[in-house]
């Protein structure tokens, strides 16, 4: 049982759950149970946004417990991200590791801000206990493995590395004939994802550079906040903010694009950038969350410092002025995501979903399979 944001949240866990749902072997039954619909605030009075939170939460959590008391060769999957998240799941494993379930934790964070502030320390710790008890801790990268051995004291025989997965689309098209260049941005808009650096640093290129180049940022976020800094710095004729656009939309954008953008403060692993990498597009992003585990500048990507301007600039310039770098970088982008190909992700979760159902806490072949760096 997958226990994870419902299908109307935007963001990295919803993509996972969606991408894998339907292709495990038919002697899986993979079933989703969401904890959570909808941020508050969004589209609905704040007060009844929490209450109506409140109650998925809690039907879903009656769920739980009523399946791991009745279905005992049930093996959940906690999707865990950040705050609000950590507090839902940590309850949900509180309750897993109490009826002595099966259950693996899969951490999807981009952050360090595990909880919110007016957590009591006496509930973090009931927490933790929880998520501590699972049979296996998944982290998608070995920086944030590192920081959650550290955070949750997991032992290193029960955390397992698995980074997120890519479709591959059979073929990408050929894009060394085009006139003009299309930027592309793709996840939400705001200050963690560098968006506003990207604004600022496309406003500042040269103009014999800008009049042929052209910038799209979709996602969801400060939309709004968005289009005004374009418009102030004189670049809103050449700058598109779509707000959320839906996955067929997504990959029509990846496949017009000539260069991905991401230039994040604070990354899990980015799905987004995947996605471009997968679609042969040359991928200009930061180290954040442990991407220089996969990415090397100027092989396979161009890597800046978060919050750098000038260094996003620079790329934009290097991008635009050589269509060998863009066709070389997109070349090798392309081969490294096919190393996240999704099948080979859905054959780990496979091999780790059996051997939990059969000899729960005993299995040694799942470790050697995720923590090998491919």
């Amino acid at each position: 049982m997958c226990v994870g944001p419902g299908r109307t949240v935007r963001g990295g866990i919803t993509s996972v759950i969606e991408r894998i749902g339907s292709r495990f072997p038919g002697r899986i039954r993979f079933r989703t149970v969401a904890t959570f619909s909808q941020y508050s605030g969004s589209d609905q009075p704040e007060r009844k946004g929490r209450i109506v939170q409140i109650f998925v939460f809690l039907v879903a959590f009656v769920r739980i417990c009523f399946t791991g008391l009745f279905s005992r060769g049930t093996v959940f999957h906690v999707h865990l991200s950040v705050k609000g998240s950590t507090l839902r799941k940590g309850l949900v494993c509180v309750a897993l590791r109490a009826l002595r379930c099966c259950y693996v934790v899969h951490a999807h964070a981009a952050d360090d801000s595990m909880f919110h502030a007016w957590v009591p320390a006496s509930l973090r710790r009931v927490l933790l206990w929880g998520i501590g008890g699972a049979d296996y801790f998944i982290a998608l990268t070995r920086f944030w493995g590192e920081y959650y051995a550290n955070a949750i004291q997991i032992p290193a025989n029960r955390l397992l590395l698995l980074p997120n997965p890519a479709v591959i689309p059979p073929v990408v098209p050929d894009r060394t004939n085009r006139e003009g260049l299309h930027f592309l941005f793709v996840g939400r808009i705001g200050k963690r994802k560098g968006a506003f650096e990207l604004i600022r640093a496309f406003a500042s290129l040269p103009l014999e550079i800008r009049v042929r180049v052209r910038i799209t940022l979709a996602g969801d976020g400060e939309v709004d906040a968005a289009c005004e800094l374009a418009n102030a710095l004189g670049c809103s004729a050449q700058t598109s903010v779509l707000g959320w656009v839906e996955p067929r939309e997504t990959e029509r954008l990846l496949e017009e694009a000539d260069v991905f953008f991401l230039p994040s403060h604070g990354e899990g692993m980015s799905m987004a950038l995947l996605e471009a990498m997968a679609w042969g597009l040359p991928v200009v992003t930061t180290t954040s969350g442990g991407t220089d585990e996969f990415l090397l500048s100027d092989h396979n990507c161009i890597l800046t410092k978060p919050g750098d301007v000038q260094e996003i600039a620079g790329a934009m310039c290097a991008l635009a002025r050589d269509p060998q770098l863009r066709a070389r970088l997109g070349t090798e982008a392309r081969r490294t995501a096919s190393r996240f190909d999704v099948d080979k992700y859905i054959a780990k979760l496979t091999c780790l979903y059996e051997e939990l159902a059969t000899s729960p806490g005993e299995s040694t072949r799942t470790q050697e399979v995720f923590t090998a760096k491919s």
